[in-house]
């Protein structure tokens, strides 16, 4: 019997001059300053893993990768979701993802579609909606000083 779940993941974090490299969707952004993060910092990766996590009934990402843990330190956000989705192989099945990035700066959107290509090759999915919203100068999920993602996905449950 099949059925249909949806989870919700969200992340933050604040702009860093001393983390120099932006990491979005597994895609290396050209910027002055990366985000200030345990591992690598990759917000859109890390809201991914946590709706997945949400749908599937798998807690949060934090709960496997926790941030006083000495080897989450700098560690590449793809191995975060990666570990998910071996998680998740054998009873759920991705349908689709709903991705909004909300950000002053940089302006992403000559990046959109290198972003969505690397995440159908993460996630293995075609049905992937990438959205990139400006917050019009106001401090609606964080300021200009910081970068927030959420994704919005839906899966389907293989129940044997």
């Amino acid at each position: 019997m099949e059925s249909y779940r949806v989870g919700l993941g969200f992340d933050v974090h604040r702009f860093s001059k001393t983390q120099k490299k932006l990491v979005l969707g597994g895609v290396i952004i050209s910027n002055d300053y990366g985000l200030e993060a345990v591992s690598d910092g990759d917000i859109l990766l890390h809201a991914a893993a946590d709706a997945l996590c949400g749908a599937c009934g798998l807690g949060d990402i934090g709960d496997y990768f926790p941030p006083e843990n000495k080897e989450s330190k700098g560690l590449d956000s793809r191995k975060i979701t990666e570990f998910i989705l071996r998680k998740i192989k054998n009873n759920f099945y991705i349908v689709n993802m709903d991705i909004i990035i909300v950000s002053e700066q940089p302006r992403l959107i000559s990046h959109k579609n290198k972003i969505l290509n690397s995440l159908k090759s993460i996630f293995s999915v075609s049905e992937i909606n990438l959205k990139i919203k400006s917050k019009e100068g106001m401090d609606v999920l964080g300021s200009k000083d910081s970068m927030s993602c959420l994704v919005n996905v839906l899966v389907r449950y293989n129940k044997l």
